[in-house]
């Protein structure tokens, strides 16, 4: 016998299933290959200086293509994530992420690589918002902090595979062996998300699109949830990306928005600036481009561990608090790199920390957007957010890039671009959050 109850009240009030943790699994698998496929030039970018002859401002540039493309990515996507679905949203974004890595195994100058780190970012930008609140939205009431935390922590594990597969291709196959491992995972990811990630239950019940009771009883049942008679009724309902922005920027939302979009991109830009720069700079010590690489490893280590204790911890300590502690955190680790001298014990035992502050901020952050908006609203929240977050963090390896060429030393870059992520903090502290 069909019922009539709301199915996400009771797939939040009970134990996580091993169903709910396969659905998870797959945003969480696709949030790795991000992480690869995002600082697979920052991975090159020692050997690519040398073989393409790139000054520091024209590396910069490269370094922010791939920014700038998570900019376009989240402002295009997330609102018809909001509107025609987070399912083949995902779908869209995979087959650019693989298209853009590919396309970078290719390239053979300045330009080449700009277009494809441009559509891979592209990708990234509209996978960032949608993976992690497909996640969230599938989690129970207990693990809906844990759940986007465990998607953000795949991101540094996904880097620590881009530098392990670095050390093993860059002798035989070159930089470009990075790119083509990358664009591999992408598309091996595409089947696997066609036949086995579901829509979001939210936006099947909220948006109510053709066909939605159908797709909502199939979900379901996967859920080991009764069917229902018929859809609960909708307050209002959108069917453009434009409706969803028009929504968003009603006088109830539009200055929490606001303030959002002042905080990200701050903590954007000094998060992009000292993961882009750092591989670089450790090999200019006199260090080799292995260790440069194997400082990226330790800085993914922490940011797992990292990622995964906020977000068990937050639900506890409160989202708020957590994403101001560590956002210090991270700043006050990036300025002690910009000291250190050529030691690999410290500059592991500062890896290490900087990832966790800087993984762990990044699962506050996200947490507090998400929080802020309704679950209609909450890609479209996300996505305009990350939007302007991703002008930050565009502006961080390119603002480095030109303080190097102006002649500026690497601890009063570090000491100038850690203060953003204090900013941030400070602001990240006022915001709202709606209760669901």
């Amino acid at each position: 016998m069909a019922s009539q109850y709301d199915p996400r009240r009771a797939l939040g009030e009970r134990p996580m299933l091993l169903v709910q943790w396969l659905m998870i699994l797959i945003p969480v698998s696709i949030n790795m290959v991000d992480g690869y496929d995002l600082l697979a030039l920052a991975q090159a970018a020692p050997v690519l200086a040398r073989e393409w002859q790139l000054g520091p401002g024209e590396l910069g540039e490269l370094l922010s293509f791939s920014l700038g493309g998570m900019a376009i990515g989240a402002l295009g996507v997330s609102p018809i994530a909001d509107t025609k679905g987070r399912r083949p949203a995902i779908l869209f974004c995979l087959v650019l992420m693989s298209g853009g890595m590919f396309g970078g195994a290719l390239s053979d100058g300045y330009w080449g690589m700009a277009i494809a780190r441009l559509v891979t970012g592209i990708g990234i930008g509209g996978m960032t918002s949608t993976a992690g609140a497909i996640a969230m939205e599938y989690a129970s009431d207990k693990r809906r902090e844990f759940a986007p935390s465990f998607v953000a922590s795949a991101y540094p594990f996904g880097t620590i595979v881009g530098g392990f597969v670095a050390i093993a291709v860059l002798d035989e196959f070159g930089w470009r062996g990075i790119f083509w491992v990358g664009g591999m995972l992408s598309a091996l990811l595409l089947p696997i998300a066609w036949l086995w990630l579901p829509e979001s239950l939210d936006f099947l019940l909220s948006r109510q699109p053709p066909g939605a009771l159908a797709k909502t009883n199939k979900v379901l049942r996967r859920l080991q949830l009764p069917p229902l008679d018929a859809l609960p009724p909708i307050e209002a309902k959108a069917s453009d990306g434009a409706a969803s922005l028009r929504e968003i920027a009603v006088k109830a939302h539009r200055w929490e928005l606001l303030r959002l979009c002042i905080a990200h991109p701050l903590n954007m830009f000094s998060f992009y600036f000292i993961i882009n720069w750092a591989v670089k700079w450790v090999t200019e010590m006199g260090l080799s481009t292995a260790a440069g690489i194997g400082y990226s490893i330790y800085v993914s280590v922490g940011g797992i561990v990292g990622g995964l204790v906020a977000g068990w911890i937050a639900g506890r300590v409160g989202v708020k608090r957590l994403t101001f502690v560590t956002l210090f955190g991270m700043a006050a680790m990036i300025v002690t790199f910009g000291l250190l001298p050529p030691n690999l014990p410290l500059l592991v035992g500062n890896a290490v920390l900087l990832g966790a502050m800087l993984f762990a901020s990044a699962c506050g952050c996200w947490l507090t957007i998400a929080y802020a908006f309704p679950p209609q609203l909450r890609a479209t929240g996300l996505g305009i957010a990350t939007t302007v977050g991703r002008i930050g963090s565009i502006f961080g390896p390119l603002t480095a890039g030109y303080l190097l060429a102006a002649g500026f030393g690497k601890p009063v870059i570090c000491m100038m671009l850690a203060i953003p992520a204090m900013m941030a903090a400070v602001i990240f502290m006022t915001a709202r959050r709606v209760q669901r």
